[in-house]
């Protein structure tokens, strides 16, 4: 299945790996960014350019097209990193959804890196790109996302 691939022609989940030998239903990652971007478009077909505020560095980055910001009256802004973790957290369990052990879904910004980066690879992006885009220092990290698992 292609990064492009859309809610309507592909399954929602599969399993991902968890603790010990379980495996929880989990949102697929190419599913999840392309519901995200059909939302984002505008009428031109592109996702808005939003400036983001960086409080590590202490400065607003550039213009880019974020995947993670929101319409607020004729303009868009980047969600702030306080207000994802919160959305993250009270989704899933607005949703009522489940692991295999009946516990209530949760998702870090770290689920969704994994999330994507299983994805990319799995589906032909090459390792290297793979790294770059997940902003991880070693290679090591970004091949054990290609981990097969059995069905």
């Amino acid at each position: 299945m292609s990064l492009g691939t859309t809610p309507e022609n592909s399954p929602a989940c599969r399993p991902e790996p968890s603790s010990g030998d379980r495996h929880d239903e989990r949102p697929h990652g190419g599913v999840l960014i392309s519901v995200i971007i059909s939302r984002l478009r505008g009428p031109v077909g592109a996702i808005p350019l939003v400036a983001a505020y960086d409080v590590r560095e202490g400065v607003w980055n550039p213009t880019m097209p974020l995947l993670f910001q929101r319409g607020i009256g004729s303009g868009h802004r980047a969600f702030t990193p306080t207000a994802l973790r919160k959305l993250l957290i009270n989704a899933p369990a607005a949703t009522g959804l489940t692991d295999a052990d009946g516990e209530a879904l949760t998702f870090s910004p770290h689920d969704f890196r994994r999330i994507f980066g299983t994805d990319a690879i799995m589906n032909g992006l090459p390792p290297h790109i793979a790294q770059v885009i997940c902003g991880q220092k070693s290679i090591d990290t970004t091949i054990g996302y290609k981990a097969v698992l059995p069905a």
